[in-house]
């Protein structure tokens, strides 16, 4: 009996882990999923412009390549997503958290990161030509150039 309920317990944990499939289908019909879960979903060079993903639950999500243009990213949660090569331009990203996350040779161009946490994130190659970075959280951060920045260590 107690193997059977600790069994049942780290299903249940496990699943509570990973994205929601229900938040899934939306977001892809409809391009709207604040407040959602998509942790760890992958979404990988999908064209999701214009989609609304404000105080949702990306940790671990992998949008590397994806077409990401004008997406509000406002107050979510993204600490160690794969952003990697993805189109970000135009996006709002203010109070988003970024720690940890990859987003080498990603196009930030025009894209608003107020108040953004991007420690431990690496931003080598990617292009923030135009974007709005004030207030932003530095420690061990890889900068486009390749130089580490620890101001807020």
């Amino acid at each position: 009996m107690n193997k059977a309920l600790l069994i049942l317990g780290l299903v249940i944990a496990g699943s509570a882990a990973a994205y929601e499939k229900v938040y899934l289908d939306r977001l892809l019909e409809t391009r709207q999923c604040n407040f959602c879960n998509l942790s760890e979903a992958e979404l990988s060079g999908k064209d999701l412009s214009g989609a609304d993903m404000s105080e949702a639950n990306l940790k671990g999500i992998d949008l590397s390549h994806a077409i990401l243009v004008g997406v509000w990213f406002t107050h979510s949660r993204m600490q160690g997503a794969n952003l990697e090569g993805a189109d970000i331009s135009g996006s709002l990203m203010d109070y988003a958290e970024l720690n940890g996350a990859n987003l080498k040779n990603a196009n930030l161009s025009g894209s608003q990161l107020i108040f953004a946490d991007l420690r431990e994130a690496d931003l080598s190659g990617a292009n923030i030509e135009g974007a709005q970075m004030r207030g932003i959280l530095y420690c061990n951060t890889v900068m486009p150039d390749g130089e580490i920045n620890n101001n807020d260590c």
